[in-house]
């Protein structure tokens, strides 16, 4: 049987998820996160750091036996691409760069089968699922998820169109390189950076679209609860963003001061 989407339906329930991003290959540590408790594991193939194909499938396969949602950022939204990882398992596809209508749909196109898409069939998620391939296309087409990157200025202006795309499940607005794209480059907390993060995040919210904002500002607890009153419901961490917050917590609880250990 194809597995359920446990991330989908959580987020359909207006339900927070966490993630954590993969930028290496470990299956020992995807095992670790689907047992403390993460709901999904990102495994970054835009930034790929050596992660081959057999690696991902690795990963993947391990993310499934320990109930995490294996969700897989591609590094380029192209249906060849996108369908050789969703043949390895994998049940959310992360476009960057999608900046108009039409990237976006061409997401959705390569994330789903006919009628919905043109996603070709192959691959271990069918083989393995011991399903008809009629019962298998619709249950894919129910689970899997088109996630659409927000992070150029172009993006934004394009924002209502974007949105307003069919089968699109969760918009991501990667804070970074919009602030970049908008000649702020790192400035997070630029009067313009943050209006137009804020306007995706309504906008998206509206069009009955799940949000996350990355990468999660895990280090600033107030701007984690603005954005979670705003109603982003999908995060993610990384190795990276967790050495900045974990010395901090425990100096916090031993009593040190940080700028005596960092």
């Amino acid at each position: 049987m194809l597995r359920k989407n446990a991330v989908k339906e959580k987020l359909k329930a207006d339900q927070l998820v966490v993630g954590f991003r993969m930028e290496f290959a470990s299956p020992l540590l995807v095992e670790v996160l689907g047992n403390v408790g993460f709901d999904f594991v990102f495994i970054d193939c835009e930034i790929r750091n050596g992660l081959s194909d057999q690696a991902v499938e690795e990963m993947i396969r391990v993310a499934e036996s320990v109930n995490l949602t294996p969700i897989v950022r591609v590094p380029a939204n192209r249906p060849e691409i996108i369908g050789n990882y969703l043949n390895q398992g994998a049940m959310g596809i992360i476009a960057p760069h999608c900046l108009n209508k039409e990237v976006t749909q061409s997401l959705v196109r390569a994330v789903k089968y006919p009628p919905e898409g043109e996603r070709g069939i192959g691959g271990r998620s069918f083989s393995l699922s011991n399903m008809s391939l009629s019962d298998y296309v619709r249950e894919a087409n129910k689970e899997t998820m088109a996630i659409a990157l927000i992070e150029d200025a172009e993006g934004v202006r394009n924002l209502s169109e974007i949105v307003s795309v069919d089968g699109v499940d969760v918009i991501i607005v990667g804070q970074y390189n919009l602030s970049s794209s908008m000649g702020y480059p790192g400035e997070l907390d630029h009067p313009e950076v943050r209006q137009a993060v804020e306007k995706i995040i309504s906008e998206a919210r509206a069009a009955g679209k799940a949000v996350a904002v990355g990468p999660a500002p895990l280090q600033d607890p107030e701007k984690l609860k603005h954005f979670l009153n705003m109603g982003v419901r999908y995060m993610d961490s990384s190795l990276l963003t967790l050495s900045g917050v974990l010395p901090r917590r425990l100096c916090k609880r031993s009593g040190i001061a940080t700028a005596n250990v960092l």
